[in-house]
């Protein structure tokens, strides 16, 4: 029998998101800057949902490097009716954040990137960050809170098989809704 530990998800990841000062102080959408700033409307069922973007400079990016965004990284909204939905960045230079979401970077070494995105996924941790949150009308979990919800955590060689069954799994979906909006045009 496999053993199963539980930790906080700041044992095995760093939390963090875009301070409000930061916001205010530095990011101005525009229609032409390289670098997608991913807001809570962009996640949706677990992926990226690009519809509907704001873009900023490079430099500012750049500049605000605590909010930047690589592969692996996974993106949680933690308020407003969207929260809970999340994704996992699978390229680098491309994005950033924006208010409502926070960044979770997993430190390899503990976790698999992949395993702890498909965890946040599961209707388990859902009901856990739910019943944490604040407010009714903008119901909203806060960064400390978030860093120490339970993770379930198996042998890193366990989370590796978890973590490729459900990469394959998510790659199957992605293709037959693709086929499926095509079908659909």
């Amino acid at each position: 029998m496999t053993e199963i530990k539980h930790y906080e998800l700041g044992e095995l990841a760093d939390v963090t998101k875009l301070a409000g000062f930061e916001f205010t102080k530095h990011i101005k959408y525009n229609n032409y800057g390289e670098i997608i700033a991913l807001r809570a409307l962009n996640l949706r069922h677990g992926e990226l949902d690009l519809t509907d973007i704001k873009r900023i400079d490079r430099s500012v990016s750049e500049l605000l490097t605590r909010s930047k965004l690589y592969v692996n990284d996974i993106l949680l909204t933690y308020t407003g009716n969207g929260y809970g939905d999340c994704a996992i960045i699978e390229e680098n230079d491309k994005y950033h954040l924006a208010p409502n979401i926070c960044k979770i970077v997993p430190n390899v070494e503990k976790v698999v990137p992949y395993y702890l995105y498909s965890y946040i996924r599961t209707n388990e941790f859902y009901k856990i960050m739910s019943s944490h949150m604040t407010g009714s009308s903008q119901p909203t979990i806060p960064m400390k809170t978030i860093r120490v919800l339970p993770i379930p955590l198996p042998p890193m060689v366990v989370q590796k098989k978890i973590a490729e069954v459900a990469y394959c799994i998510n790659e199957k979906i992605r293709k037959n809704t693709a086929i499926n909006k095509n079908l659909a045009a």
